[in-house]
C-alpha cells in the first residue's frame, strides 16, 4: 500500500513539473476574453493598454491614479497615460469620474492637484514671505505655472494659519510689513491739515517705500494704502470726513474753519456766502 502511495506521488509532482505542450497566442486570449464576455461571464468593462497586451478595468485605472497622485500631489493627465500605459482619453475620462467625488482633488488644466500639495507649497511660501516680506502673487503664478486667481483662491483659506500673512491688492506681506505701513499712512493722515486727495498721498508713499526698499521691495498698490487708511478711519485713528473714497478733509481744518466763521460773525454780525 505503501508503495502504490508512493507511486502515485511520483506521478503527480512529475505532472506538476511537466510543461504544457499547448499554449494560448495573445489572439487567442483576447479572443476568449471577448466570448466571456458576450456570455456575460465578465459583465464588467476592460480597457486595453496601449501595449495591446494587457487589460485593465476603470476602477483598476482610478486606483492607479489616485496612487499616483497621493504619490507626487501634482501630476498631469499625460504623465499618468504614461505611468499607467493606457490611451490619454481613458485617463481623461476616469479623471473626471474622480474628481466631484473627492474635494481633495482639482482638475487644472490637464493636471490633478491634491490639496496637500497645496499645503505644501503654501508652507514654502511662508517660509519664503518671512524671509522677504512682500511677495507679489504674479511672481508666485508664474513660478508654480499657475493663474494669479488659482493662487490666491488658494492662499486665502490657508492665511492666518499656515500663511502668515495678508494678501491686498495682488501683494502677499508679512504683518510686521503691514504694520510698519500701517504706521506710515497713519503719520502721514495725522499730519494733513488741509483737504487732500488722497491718491497724490498715496504716490508720495509708494516713493518713500521704494526708496527705503530698494531693489528688493514690491512696488505696494494704491489700493493697500487706501485699505490700511479705511480701517485706521473706522477704528477712530484719524478723524475726518471722506468723500468719494479718496477726497480727505481732516477734522482739524473743519474745526478751524468753523472757528474763523464762528469768529468772523461774532465780530461783524454778517457772513458772505
Amino acid at each position: 500500500m505503501d508503495d502504490e502511495l508512493l507511486e502515485l506521488q511520483k506521478q503527480f509532482e512529475f505532472a506538476q513539473e511537466a510543461k504544457s505542450s499547448i499554449r494560448l497566442s495573445e489572439r487567442n486570449v483576447v479572443e476568449l476574453v471577448q466570448k466571456l464576455q458576450e456570455l456575460q461571464i465578465l459583465d464588467f468593462d476592460l480597457l486595453y493598454t496601449v501595449s495591446g497586451k494587457e487589460y485593465i478595468t476603470p476602477e483598476q485605472l482610478r486606483h492607479e491614479i489616485l496612487t499616483e497622485v497621493k504619490k507626487r500631489g501634482r501630476v498631469s493627465l499625460i504623465d499618468l497615460a504614461d505611468i499607467t500605459g493606457v490611451d490619454l482619453y481613458h485617463v481623461e475620462k476616469q479623471a473626471q469620474q474622480l474628481i466631484p467625488n473627492d474635494p481633495e482633488l482639482m482638475l487644472i488644466q490637464g493636471e490633478i492637484i491634491s490639496q496637500s500639495y497645496w499645503d505644501s507649497v503654501a508652507e514654502e511660501i511662508n517660509e519664503r514671505l518671512q524671509e522677504c516680506s512682500q511677495i507679489a502673487l504674479a511672481e508666485l503664478a508664474a513660478q508654480l505655472q499657475v493663474s494669479s486667481e488659482l493662487v490666491s483662491s488658494m492662499l486665502e483659506p490657508r492665511l492666518g494659519t499656515v500663511v502668515k500673512g495678508r494678501l491686498e491688492g495682488g501683494q502677499l506681506y508679512t504683518p510686521a510689513y503691514v504694520e510698519r505701513v500701517r504706521a506710515m499712512v497713519r503719520g502721514a493722515a495725522r499730519g494733513i491739515t488741509v483737504p487732500t486727495n488722497l491718491a497724490a498721498l498715496w504716490g508720495t508713499l509708494q516713493k518713500l517705500l521704494q526708496e527705503v526698499d530698494g531693489a528688493t521691495g514690491v512696488a505696494v498698490e494704491g489700493s493697500f494704502f487706501q485699505s490700511l487708511f479705511n480701517g485706521l478711519l473706522k477704528e477712530g485713528e484719524v478723524l475726518g470726513s471722506l468723500r468719494a473714497g479718496t477726497h480727505w478733509t481732516p477734522s482739524v481744518f473743519a474745526i478751524a474753519q468753523r472757528d474763523c466763521v464762528d469768529s468772523f460773525f461774532s465780530q461783524n454780525s454778517f457772513i458772505t456766502y
